[in-house]
């Protein structure tokens, strides 16, 4: 009955929705308190539906409660009506639209007396379960209506709530779930509906400030009973969960008031510090009530704080300032007016620095608790950058390393290991803030801490969660040890011999946190790899340098990274495949760095050296993946899962990883800036000596560049192309493949022009065993670097008139199930109209009104997608048929994209007048075109003029307008606006006009039921604003204004 009343067609005769209306409530009277609870959910829905969509029911809410208020039973189920009737006002399953919504809300305005009369009679005596259904209702019309005011809550409803949530041991979890739920909604409208000015906001925070008591107590009771009774333990901290969401909601109600005014505690002002230490109350709170679920619930509240907090603080007094010796712990200067502010807050969040560490210490046993860890870790530690911006990293970095010398003196008898793991904890905490730190260090705590702690601790074999902690700390510092190499000699060690100990143990065999350890290891070496700093060091024979030479990681270990580190990574099957992508990453960024020249350096050096050995390096490090790529192909093995190394794709994505690390490369050896400063000279000596050593430099970009060509193309592309071929039925590695030689491109541009046919060759081939659409993309990347090419342009279009006719058969037969296809291949065809639109859209062999005629339908596939899978809410954001929202949306991105370049090139190379070429059947009638690019805007013409239903610039135009209106999200306005805008500017004003006519006459504006979704005024307006608008922001707010009305 409910999805019936979605379908406005079965809504239009009055006796049968008078008959549907009495049915349905005399079913809700039949109900009793033994009624399954889904199927008196869907009646009390169906009636909320009804009283939504019946036009004529006008006294809807006095005639439910005056049916359904007769009994005990079914006032209860009236309740639940009431609720629904607040949620599916704006269901966008309904789609009442604008107009419709307003009528409900003036009748809902009038009648909320009514309710909340009803719902405080209802309160006296009531069960715990009908406490729930109130508060359920209520938290509903608040959260939903838009028209509930701070005035309309009911003393008596509000005492009830918050009795509710004072007696935890007296009220079931849905009453107190519920009470809850309410006083978040009263919270959430508080600053929208009265500011900080309405005595609602002041009562709630008194009464919420009695529960910071009760939390404390249900705190102590969970301790009492956690080893006796676990029911009762759980219930106790479920309400300390519930307690901990109100204090958070609490303190982002407050939040400005927190940051420009807080007031001491006990002031009962908005910025009350009562709040702070109601959050502290949750995050210091004993076991296991101090758990970290529950300590997640204060996070948001606390990150939108400091966040705002900071902000302000650097709007009263902006500065690095850092060095400065008036600049506050967070690094700025402050202001006489800030000072009171930052002295209140610091203290509070210099507290929840230390009640986190009690959270982080790692349990090595569970490997669920350790998920959960990891988990809460990674939320840690983003709460903390936004703290660490407030009360700066020296302060919180002087805390923990206060901490942890306490840790020490406390265990001066006990091992390395023992210490290390105490502190363990800490040393967490401070990798949060480590990259904030200054790598000078003044005061050399950072050195006394890695010396006697971390050290020592990692060179006494640690469990492997220890190790992970000691690697990301290091990672964290990267640019403190670089400044230090003979510490960093002896980290850079330590996380080799983790990453050797490990090899060639069976997975089976790993120690817990074994391969996060190992992960953290190969991270944090390609940061360290990642900061190449010139360090100045004696050398006798060092001439260039002042008598210094260069001493850096890559030159110092490379030889050690690449025998006990790259080589190794065979015998590593079960290394994390990311860490290794990083640890590739950061070594190719270090040679990126080693091949330029940068004079900003202390002590700029000669990039030649690292160019000539830059060929070899390269080669070692995809050597590996090639001959394991090679060793995979001529066994057959087959794939056993997927990152493994039976996997190709691991190996594929390593190269890819190496490759686009390059994509500087070029820019890198460009030493124009160097050039520059040799050439100005006025002496005909100097001129001859920096001339050669511009010559010098010059030849040693070209001898770099050479060699670099010879590995990729004697080493890696001739087994790519192996693997697209022996692979090419399979996605995935077909997927990696396009990956490594899109990168491959990118880095080397036109140098590689010279396999490019072998390339298009190969695509070709491999495309035709399986139509993989990532054959599309890496097309189109193609065309953006070697489309500006004259001579390369004919055979990049016979790429794509060779791919193409395939995939429009497979877009026409099921155009919605394949968004990924739809998105690479009209990505593909922008980078055509952008790099050779006259070779492409002339050429006979391109189907072009195929093309044109898909990325029309494209345009609507959401639509489609929505209508495929029946009742999907598409506006909820959740997946559609077999294809993920987001997919969808960025297929019909990249079409419209396509359609958009077409039409801006149609305006910019037409030679013909549309009105010409609409009064024209036969193109041979017209003159010849002058030119390729006057042809392909011909064609384009003809297809936007085409007669009847056929016509592409009507069609297009529907198309804009009616996927708006219907479900398109609102991101996608400016890609319809934009089309709507050019193809105004393309065509004479009338027959646009005429266009938007027709798109608009068939809308649903009056529905068959006789709901008015949109008055003949606000249809005239919408025109007007498109037809009149002057850029396209016109054109988008026009839409945002008219489409509201049909959703």
């Amino acid at each position: 009955m409910a999805w019936k009343m979605l379908n406005p067609n079965m809504m239009q005769e009055w006796q049968m929705l008078q008959a549907l209306k009495d049915s349905l409530l005399n079913h809700v009277q039949k109900l009793t308190n033994e009624t399954h609870s889904s199927i008196a959910n869907q009646l009390c829905l169906a009636v909320a539906d009804l009283f939504c969509q019946m036009l004529q029911w006008n006294d809807a809410i006095p005639d439910i409660v005056k049916t359904l208020s007769t009994s005990e039973v079914t006032s209860t189920y009236l309740i639940d009506v009431l609720k629904f009737v607040a949620e599916e006002m704006n269901s966008k399953t309904l789609r009442l639209g604008l107009n419709r919504r307003y009528v409900l809300m003036a009748h809902l305005e009038s009648q909320k007396g009514l309710v909340l009369d009803f719902l405080s009679y209802k309160m006296k005596n009531a069960t715990p379960q009908t406490l729930a259904r109130i508060f359920n209702c209520l938290a509903s019309w608040w959260d939903n209506t838009g028209i509930m005011k701070d005035t309309d809550v009911r003393v008596s409803l509000l005492e009830g709530a918050f009795y509710v949530l004072q007696h935890p041991e007296n009220y079931p979890e849905a009453a107190y779930n519920a009470s809850m739920e309410w006083i978040l909604a009263l919270l959430y409208c508080c600053p929208t509906v009265s500011g900080y000015q309405g005595e609602l906001l002041k009562l709630l925070q008194t009464n919420i400030y009695g529960l910071y008591n009760v939390l404390q107590r249900c705190s102590l009771q969970a301790s009492k009973v956690a080893g006796n009774n676990m029911t009762d333990c759980l219930v106790y901290v479920d309400r300390v969960s519930y307690i901990a969401q109100i204090f958070g909601s609490l303190a982002r109600t407050v939040r400005s008031a927190l940051v420009r005014s807080p007031t001491p505690p006990g002031s009962g002002e908005p910025g009350d510090l009562r709040t702070l230490e109601c959050l502290l109350a949750v995050l210091e709170s004993p076991p296991p009530a101090g758990c970290r679920a529950n300590a997640l619930h204060t996070f948001y509240a606390l990150q939108s704080l400091a966040d705002d907090a900071a902000r302000h603080h650097n709007c009263l007094g902006p500065s690095p300032g850092r060095q400065n010796s008036s600049a506050s712990a967070a690094g700025d200067i402050i202001s006489n007016t800030s000072r009171p502010v930052t002295a209140l807050l610091i203290p509070y969040f210099t507290r929840v620095v230390v009640a986190l560490a009690r959270y982080c210490p790692s349990n090595t046993e569970d490997l669920e608790a350790a998920e959960d860890l990891r988990s809460f870790r990674e939320d840690a530690h983003g709460l903390m950058q936004d703290i660490v911006d407030l009360v700066g990293a020296d302060t919180i970095f002087t805390e923990l390393y206060n901490h942890i010398k306490s840790l020490q003196e406390m265990n001066t008898v006990g091992t390395a290991i023992n210490v290390f793991r105490e502190a363990e904890a800490c040393l967490f905490m401070l990798t949060t803030v480590a990259k904030r730190l200054s790598p000078h260090d003044p005061e050399g705590r950072i050195a006394s801490l890695i010396s006697t702690l971390v050290l020592p601790g990692l060179d006494a074999t640690p469990p492997a969660p220890l190790q992970e902690v000691g690697c990301i700390l290091y990672a964290e510092l990267s640019h403190w040890v670089a400044c230090r190499p003979e510490i960093r000699r002896r980290i850079v060690e330590q996380l080799i011999q983790i990453v050797e100990r490990s090899a060639g143990v069976p997975a089976a065999q790993l120690q817990p946190g074994q391969k996060q350890a190992v992960g953290a290891a190969l991270s944090a070496l390609g940061r360290l790899c990642t900061v190449y700093r010139v360090h100045a060091v004696v050398a006798s024979n060092a001439t260039s340098n002042g008598g210094m030479a260069a001493a850096t990681l890559l030159e110092e270990h490379w030889k050690d990274i690449v025998a006990r580190v790259v080589y190794l990574l065979p015998r590593l099957a079960w290394a994390p495949v990311q860490e290794v992508i990083d640890f590739f990453e950061g070594i190719c960024r270090g040679l990126m760095c080693s091949v330029a020249y940068s004079p900003q350096d202390t002590f700029p050096t000669d990039p030649r050296p690292s160019r000539a050995i830059l060929p070899e390096r390269l080669a070692q490090l995809v050597s590996v993946s090639v001959q394991c790529l090679s060793k995979l192909m001529e066994q057959n093995q087959p794939v056993e899962s997927i990152d493994a190394l039976s996997d190709p794709c691991v190996w594929l994505d390593y190269l890819a990883t190496i490759f686009r690390s390059l994509q500087n490369f070029l820019p890198r050896l460009d030493d124009a800036y160097r050039r520059s400063r040799l050439n100005s000279t006025y002496t005909d000596d100097v001129q001859q000596q920096r001339q050669a050593e511009v010559n010098s430099l010059s030849d040693s970009a070209q001898a770099c560049l050479d060699g670099c060509l010879r590995v990729v193309t004697t080493m890696v592309w001739p087994v790519i192309g192996q693997v697209l071929e022996h692979y090419s039925t399979k996605v995935r590695p077909m997927e990696r493949c396009c990956r490594v030689i899109r990168f491959m491109a990118r880095s080397f541009s036109v140098n590689l022009r010279d396999i490019l046919p072998d390339i298009a060759n190969k695509l070709v081939q491999s495309f035709q065993q399986g139509n993989h659409s990532c054959f599309l993309y890496l097309a189109g990347v193609l065309v953006d670097v070697f489309g500006e090419l004259p001579d390369c342009r004919p055979g990049l279009v016979g790429l794509f008139e060779a791919l193409a006719p395939p995939t429009l058969a497979s877009l026409s037969c099921n155009l919605v199930e394949q968004p990924h296809t739809i998105e690479d291949l009209y990505r593909l065809c922008v980078r055509l109209v952008q790099r050779c639109a006259a070779t492409f859209l002339a050429s006979p062999n391109v189907d072009l009104y195929a093309l044109l005629d898909t990325a029309l339908q494209s345009l609507d596939v959401l639509t489609l997608t929505a209508a495929g899978s029946g009742h999907t809410d598409v506006d909820n954001g959740q997946a559609v048929g077999n294809g993920d929202l987001k997919d969808t949306s960025s297929a019909s991105t990249a079409a419209a994209r396509f359609l958009l370049e077409a039409l801006i090139f149609t305006t910019e190379a037409s030679e013909d007048a549309p009105a010409t070429v609409a009064a024209t059947t036969d193109a041979s009638t017209l003159p010849r075109p002058t030119c390729e690019s006057a042809l392909g805007a011909r064609r384009l013409l003809f297809w936007l003029l085409q007669p009847s239903e056929r016509c592409g610039g009507q069609r297009l135009t529907t198309s804009c307008i009616h996927s708006c209106c219907v479900g398109l999200s609102d991101d996608r306005f400016p890609d319809m606006a934009d089309l709507l805008y050019h193809l105004k500017n393309v065509m004479p004003r009338e027959v646009f006009a005429r266009w938007v006519d027709c798109a608009l006459s068939s809308l649903p504006v009056v529905r068959a039921d006789g709901l008015v979704q949109a008055t003949e005024e606000q249809v005239a307006d919408f025109k007007n604003a498109v037809m009149n608008a002057s850029r396209t922001n016109g054109i988008v707010h026009a839409l945002d204004a008219f489409v509201v009305l049909f959703r």
